[in-house]
């Protein structure tokens, strides 16, 4: 398998089936990808929903633990060489996975490969570049190769924004690339934890962990 995505989702029935159908729609072979949904203990319609789908998507379910512990099991479920993550309220431009695998395909010294996307905000579309700033980009549409992320540990569970700490963490290590054509669609609600008047709080635990990369910390997008 070239591409694995993973989906994770809880109480995500009236987002859950536009967030699919814009990976099953992708320009790239149907063969060379899968996409695994972690249903995490959703209360709602999100496993019917689902199911709808049949054998073109695989459905983990499991009681609810938490979006960075699901995104976890949809990782470590997945089967692709490359494995990247979408949120069940976002969508994927058609060309991102033909885009990033090809970077990977033929450059083994990039380790994962990143874009600009559009943020949607109520009613307001806007573009945001990672151009000049990995730390502008968030959890989804990220592409990694899959082992050095299990090589990582994948994320750290007790770490609310774990795709920073996950960046952090190898920022030295890590080789990136960068394609400057915006790739998926983030989309901003109300119940979004970056909404709230916690990311403060998200950011000192950032800093409280990684004391040594306060500049890096400082370049996070904000929310």
């Amino acid at each position: 398998m070239k591409i694995s995505i993973v989906i994770a989702a809880y109480n995500a029935a009236e987002t859950i089936k536009k967030a699919v159908k814009s990976v099953l729609e992708q320009n790239f072979p149907p063969d060379d990808f899968e996409v695994v949904v972690v249903n995490d203990g959703s209360t709602d319609n999100t496993l019917n929903v689902l199911q709808k789908f049949g054998d073109k998507i695989k459905i983990i379910n499991q009681e609810n633990q938490g979006a960075v512990p699901a995104a976890n099991k949809g990782f470590r479920e997945a089967t692709g060489d490359y494995v990247i993550k979408l949120d069940a309220d976002d969508a994927f431009e058609p060309d991102i996975l033909k885009e990033m695998a090809e970077v990977l395909d033929t450059n083994s010294q990039i380790d994962f490969v990143y874009s600009d996307y559009y943020e949607q905000n109520q009613n307001k579309t806007k573009l945001v570049s990672t151009k000049h700033n990995l730390f502008n980009t968030v959890s989804i549409g990220v592409m990694f190769r899959r082992q050095k992320l299990e090589e990582a540990g994948f994320y750290k569970e007790n770490i609310v924004f774990a795709e920073y700490d996950l960046l952090l963490r190898t920022i030295n290590k890590w080789k990136g690339f960068h394609i400057s054509k915006p790739l998926f669609i983030y989309i901003r609600r109300k119940q979004s934890i970056t909404t709230s008047k916690g990311v403060g709080k998200f950011i000192v635990q950032l800093k409280k962990i990684h004391p040594n990369k306060v500049k890096e910390i400082a370049k996070i997008r904000d929310y």
